[in-house]
């Protein structure tokens, strides 16, 4: 089944790039003829730009040395069919067609990044850089071909190399960036809503500059010529504000009406001789383009830059975000350690010694009492030792429980260590309301708890002291508290009873 499938996925690769090299052959042939028909009728030959090099260039970064054949054949039908050389000759001249791309392709291939084409200053560079490579090193093998067929004189190759270097080099560096740009990175939509009134004037803009290079002469063909850099001007604004996705578009539209305008014999161009035109051609092709995509690739890597210092920021912000929310958190356990009783939650002594200081303090300034519940479980040790811990501590958790349920929001309830427990009493200084509460607790904790099918029964004891006149300070208010419960357990237990000074009279329950 693995094989079946290894074979099946081979043969549909196979076929995708059979297919792929068929679109390049085509694509080369059809635009040779038409670049040669095109420039033919204005006797203007061989082409200052010959766009079917910018479809080998593209095809070259896109596929690899995998297109040598779509290459290789397109370059054969034209030169054999379209041109009508033989086809030995033909076929030498396509040889130097395909190495020329492919090797300057390869040199930087593996630092230009196609699915971020244009994103860093350097893909620009690499770009230019394989451009003028595959310009030299096409018309070196092409004049190479026709010295050897001797049509040219050894004298005027030069001149035969650099109109070829520069017609390809000028056509690779127009063509390739856009096909690569249009494949891998499409222009942005969301960019020209957010922006379409600059995209609209930048474009206008350009427009006007190429109308009055061609149509607003002045009749001084060097003012006149220095007019195309108005023509560059928005495009590298549009390349810097929006994008290059968006403005090499532009910026090939541009230079094709300038090229059809001029060779219709508008603009400063149109009188120079042929082969002045054909070099101002190629070099302004080559300068603006280098122009707009190095300015373009800054722009992008600096818009890159800003993006990751953004995420940077916000991943940093989110990390202290979550670091301060962890120390908060933390903050809260040691708070929650320090103050409450890990069993039951409830506060433990040293919360409740600040609670009382703060009561004491504000009872002292109004002039008011409070009371204090000291509250001791009977029987618990026997039930911890014959049951086990875990009955003792459901018991305390029980315990905590009915005396949060039995007193009133405003009362603190805190577990002090073993079975001891205090209610503090902040707004109740009158007798009557503390024996209430006191009956309600025992009433309480005196109902069974149900654990693993056995009935746990228990009392209170609860000794009672009263702020200021049993102790204005903790310790003296606790010790107050603990004396009228030792009374408690001494005559029976189940009760309560209020600190009466030294000599402690009649347990009340």
């Amino acid at each position: 089944m693995d094989s079946r499938a290894e074979v099946s996925d081979t043969g549909a690769g196979l076929r995708e790039l059979a297919w792929q090299n068929a679109c390049v052959a085509a694509t080369y042939w059809v635009l040779a003829a038409l670049v040669k028909e095109y420039f033919s009728r204005f006797q203007m030959w061989p082409a200052p730009l010959w766009l079917p090099a910018g479809i080998a260039m593209f095809a070259a970064f896109s596929m690899g040395r995998r297109s040598w054949p779509g290459i290789f054949v397109g370059s054969l039908f034209t030169n054999a069919i379209t041109f009508g050389e033989p086809v030995s000759w033909a076929a030498a001249i396509s040889c130097g067609n395909v190495i020329a791309p492919i090797v300057a392709a390869d040199l930087v291939r593996d630092q230009f990044r196609l699915e971020e084409a244009f994103a860093r200053v350097s893909d620009a560079l690499y770009i230019c850089l394989a451009a003028l490579l595959h310009g030299a090193l096409s018309g070196l093998l092409g004049v190479t071909a026709i010295w050897a067929q001797g049509v040219v004189p050894v004298y005027s190759l030069p001149n035969k190399w650099l109109d070829w270097m520069l017609s390809d080099a000028g056509a690779s560096l127009l063509v390739a960036p856009l096909l690569l740009l249009w494949r891998y990175q499409r222009p942005m939509r969301e960019q020209l809503r957010t922006r379409e009134f600059e995209f609209f004037m930048t474009t206008l803009s350009a427009i006007i500059a190429a109308g009055y290079l061609l149509f607003g002469s002045s009749g001084v063909r060097a003012a006149d010529a220095g007019a195309s850099f108005l023509v560059l001007l928005p495009l590298l604004w549009m390349s810097v504000r929006l994008s290059l996705r968006v403005a090499y578009p532009v910026f090939v539209a541009m230079m094709g009406t300038i090229i059809a305008g001029t060779m219709l014999g508008q603009g400063p161009f149109s009188g120079v001789e042929r082969g002045g035109a054909f070099v101002i051609f190629a070099q302004m092709t080559i300068g603006f383009s280098a122009s707009v995509l190095l300015l373009g690739s800054a722009s992008n890597q600096q818009r890159a830059a800003s993006e990751a210092l953004r995420k940077l920021n916000l991943e940093l912000e989110t990390r202290v975000d979550q670091r301060t929310a962890e120390l908060q958190d933390s903050q809260r356990q040691l708070e929650k350690a320090a103050f409450y009783d890990s069993l039951t939650g409830l506060p433990n002594r040293r919360l409740l010694e600040e609670r009382f200081m703060f009561c004491g303090a504000t009872a002292r300034r109004h002039g008011h009492r409070f009371g204090l519940l000291l509250i001791d479980l009977d029987r618990f040790k026997a039930i911890n030792d014959h049951l086990g811990h875990d009955a003792g501590d459901a018991l305390l958790v029980e315990t905590g429980c009915r005396l949060t349920a039995a007193v009133r929001e405003c009362d603190v309830v805190a577990r002090i260590g073993g079975d001891e427990f205090v209610v503090l009493l902040p707004e109740t200084g009158d007798k009557t309301g503390i024996e209430a509460i006191s009956h309600r607790i025992l009433r309480a904790l005196a109902e069974p708890l149900l654990f693993h099918g056995r009935e746990l029964r228990t009392s209170a004891s609860i000794g009672v002291a009263l702020f200021p006149d049993h102790g204005v300070t903790w310790q003296t208010a606790y010790k107050a508290a603990d004396l009228a419960l030792y009374e408690v357990k001494r005559d029976g237990r189940a009760a309560w009873r209020w600190y009466e000074g030294p000599t402690a009279a009649g347990v009340r329950s």
